[in-house]
């Protein structure tokens, strides 16, 4: 079984596909990092930067999830993707569908 720090260490980033926004999460969820590039400041409303946040956070959210469902089978849970672990066929779907900035 892993310890705290080694779950800890993991984080997941998720950025917008020009890279003008970047959110990363560690493994439990916690925000580690967000990175605005000015462009943000300069050319998004306020309502297009929480949406955008949102749906970036959402993503790194889905992979963290994903990557605590595989560990917990990898000790013999044998949990099916639901609502709160998403399939990669989920995640990927997602992202096609929300992050086209």
């Amino acid at each position: 079984m892993q310890s705290e720090a080694e779950t800890q260490e993991r984080t997941y980033v998720e950025t917008s596909r020009t890279g003008a926004l970047l959110v990363e999460l560690d493994g439990t969820g916690g925000v580690v990092r967000v990175q605005l590039e000015p462009e943000v400041n300069a050319t998004w409303s306020a309502d297009t930067l929480s949406e955008r946040l949102m749906h970036l956070h959402r993503l790194a959210l889905m992979r963290a999830r994903f990557a605590q469902r595989q560990r917990m089978n990898e000790l013999g849970a044998d949990m099916p993707p639901d609502d709160t672990y998403p399939s990669e066929s989920e995640i990927a779907a997602y992202r096609a569908r929300y992050v086209d900035f």
